[in-house]
């Protein structure tokens, strides 16, 4: 089970990925490197990417990967950020995209904490809560514990919340949590996931299913990708 998990943000929210030209013309831009960037751009503010996940849509070995990754913090592109938890708890590394061009990026701070954000989710939300909504928010905080919301914003079915932390604080008693939100990335990702057949939370957590291999081919899944990827041309469009 991978053991790196990254967050991915950009600066600016794009519906498109469009790389400058004086970047495709710069021959200090490896090919490796060019695609890794491009890779990073492709993704919304927020999502929650693992190197098993890159190394599979990129065909990028995780020495590649680093090597991209240095590349670009040289350049300018890159700035990784190490965010800490309330509690003293270190989360995900996070890939702050920038504009290597642009004097205004060095002032731009990510968000200290980010939950996993599904991948069709906007660009990081601007807090501007009313009163009412801030302390409903703050009485969650204290019902569940920031970890165990990190996982339940990246697992893909939200089944008995309750079971699921009970469930989930056992799995911590022998597993580390970063292996846990790995495995609920992974799952969340893989492309022969059936939403009809998704496990429940509380399930998933008590097989260990974060340590499991990724699922057999089956068929039906590339249609439900393309019925997905149908609504989402159709919002974009405004056709629904």
């Amino acid at each position: 089970m991978t053991s790196g998990i990254h967050r991915v943000y950009k600066l600016d929210s794009v519906k498109f990925t469009a790389l400058p030209n004086w970047v495709v013309r710069d021959p200090s831009y490896t090919a490796n490197t060019f695609r890794f960037l491009a890779y990073l751009l492709s993704h919304e503010d927020g999502y929650a990417v693992t190197y098993e996940q890159i190394e599979r849509q990129t065909g990028l070995g995780r020495h590649a990967i680093n090597e991209a990754a240095k590349a670009l913090t040289q350049f300018g592109w890159l700035e990784v950020s190490q965010p800490v938890a309330e509690n003293g708890r270190f989360l995900a590394k996070c890939w702050i995209i920038k504009d290597p061009t642009s004097a205004d990026d060095s002032a731009a701070e990510p968000p200290r904490t980010e939950s996993f954000r599904s991948g069709t989710a906007n660009g990081l939300k601007e807090e501007k809560e009313s009163k009412k909504t801030t302390n409903k928010r703050t009485q969650q905080t204290k019902a569940f514990p920031a970890s165990f919301d990190e996982f339940w914003e990246a697992y893909p079915r939200k089944a008995d919340k309750a079971k699921a932390l009970k469930a989930f604080d056992k799995a911590l008693e022998s597993s580390e949590l970063v292996d846990i939100l790995a495995g609920a990335v992974s799952y969340r990702d893989d492309p022969n996931r059936l939403d009809q057949f998704t496990k429940h939370p509380t399930t998933w957590l008590n097989a260990e299913a974060w340590s499991n291999e990724p699922l057999p081919h089956d068929p039906r899944a590339e249609k439900q990708r393309d019925s997905i990827e149908q609504d989402r041309i159709k919002k974009e469009w405004g056709q629904l």
